[in-house]
């Protein structure tokens, strides 16, 4: 984060990271395939709980604003702007699980042992080495998020390092792989991984949008606090090691 300091939330997601990386360097057994499924389920109640401090966060934001406009309005004005771009980026993940189980067509939902294959996550994304007009989709809607947070702050020169670290970090530029090779960075991040691995993988970018708003400062509002939502609105904050592999054999 950009003061320095994580909360528990933050520092639990961290370390599922770390976790993730680990087993994406491992062969996709079922015990994998397992963990990884009951990571997603983890992260998904994470999310939930999230959602509802965010409400009541929202309240008291929007009390104050009603009983001082001059102190608070801006602040609550800024503050929704953000949480309805966190919003719109969480409900477009959340469309892309639904559309990916929904193309696999399992009994279960939670036997995660059979979601050992790329198949719904690539086609929704690829056909050959073309996108398609959801990847495209997908693509766009970072962009939308990347630079609306980027327009919110551009106003406050104390905040320029903020908003040009979440235009960095939310880049969708092209990645040179570990053996030199330039890919595109939907291929590089999403393509051949199995079904549960895109799942929790998605599952966590939404874990950092709702940490956008669970990192809102409850009093006394500074510069400091937009300094916490901004650096915890970015998602991929450790992609680089997330996304590491080239793909799934």
């Amino acid at each position: 984060m950009a003061s320095g300091k994580e909360t528990p939330r933050q520092k639990m997601i961290n370390l599922m990271y770390l976790v993730f990386i680990a087993m994406l360097a491992l062969n996709m057994s079922k015990e994998v395939l397992t963990a990884f499924g009951l990571m997603n389920e983890q992260v998904v109640e994470s999310n939930m709980n999230a959602t509802e401090r965010n409400k009541k966060f929202k309240q008291g934001l929007d009390e104050k604003a009603n009983e001082q406009p001059g102190k608070y309005l801006t602040l609550k004005n800024k503050a929704d702007s953000i949480s309805t771009l966190a919003d719109n980026l969480y409900n477009h993940l959340e469309s892309i699980k639904t559309a990916a189980l929904d193309y696999s067509q399992l009994e279960d939902v939670r036997d995660y042992e059979v979601m050992d294959k790329p198949d719904a996550v690539d086609e929704m994304f690829f056909v050959g080495d073309k996108l398609t007009p959801q990847g495209y989709e997908f693509l766009d809607q970072m962009k939308v998020f990347r630079e609306g947070v980027a327009e919110i702050l551009k106003s406050n020169l104390s905040l320029q390092d903020i908003s040009d670290d979440v235009i960095k970090k939310f880049s969708t530029n092209q990645v040179t792989d570990r053996e030199g090779v330039v890919r595109d960075w939907i291929e590089y991040h999403y393509m051949g991984y199995p079904l549960v691995a895109s799942l929790t993988k998605f599952t966590m970018l939404q874990a950092d949008l709702k940490t956008i708003e669970s990192e809102y400062k409850k009093t006394k509002p500074t510069a400091v606090f937009w300094e916490d939502v901004v650096a915890n609105a970015i998602l991929f904050k450790t992609a680089d090691k997330l996304f590491g592999r080239k793909g799934i054999d």
